[in-house]
């Protein structure tokens, strides 16, 4: 991929903030990183990717039921939970945006921020460069202080059903029945 010259390149007028990952569930520890991704960048910049898959034990939540648990626990707003097919190729978000005036930033956790690299992927410096047309930003949100993983929560949700209910609450802001019972029953 060949850069354009700096004379001719459009200016970049919006930020996309992208944070993708499998979501299996979604639980407090992706909302701080949300949290943490839209104080930076502003919520109308950033967006939540995930897929639709639900093969093998480790991920058992459709992209449906993982929007209703962010949404309805963490109250991410719907139109920014987007389904997608390749986490770092997010196009089904993309589209909706100018490639050329628009940068994208792929938000990451620290130790996924490794694998973006080579000629697309270049490190955020925190200032407007290319649209994603020519270069992807990779953006590594810091890990919270205590974190909690979705085997963490697939674990203490997939127990004795009191036991369940208590750290039903250490993974989500207030207790939902609807959303413990969608859970455990995985």
């Amino acid at each position: 991929m060949n850069l354009i010259n700096e004379v001719d390149k459009p200016e970049v007028k919006k930020t996309v903030v992208i944070y993708a990952g499998r979501f299996q569930p979604f639980h407090k520890g992706h909302f701080d990183a949300y949290n943490r991704l839209v104080s930076k960048f502003g919520s109308d910049s950033v967006y939540i990717g995930t897929s639709n898959d639900t093969s093998g034990t480790k991920s058992p939540f459709n992209f449906n039921e993982k929007k209703k648990i962010a949404t309805t626990m963490f109250g991410i707003p719907y139109n920014h939970f987007v389904q997608i097919k390749n986490p770092y190729k997010p196009v089904e978000i993309l589209k909706g945006f100018d490639g050329k005036t628009t940068q994208y930033i792929a938000a990451v956790g620290e130790k996924d921020a490794t694998r973006l690299h080579g000629k697309y992927f270049k490190p955020y410096q925190g200032k407007a460069g290319y649209g994603y047309e020519e270069i992807g930003y990779v953006y590594p949100v810091p890990a919270e202080a205590n974190p909690i993983s979705g085997t963490d929560v697939r674990k203490g949700l997939g127990g004795d059903a009191k036991e369940a209910e208590k750290f039903f609450l250490k993974a989500y802001p207030k207790f939902n029945k609807e959303i413990f019972k969608m859970i455990t029953n995985k």
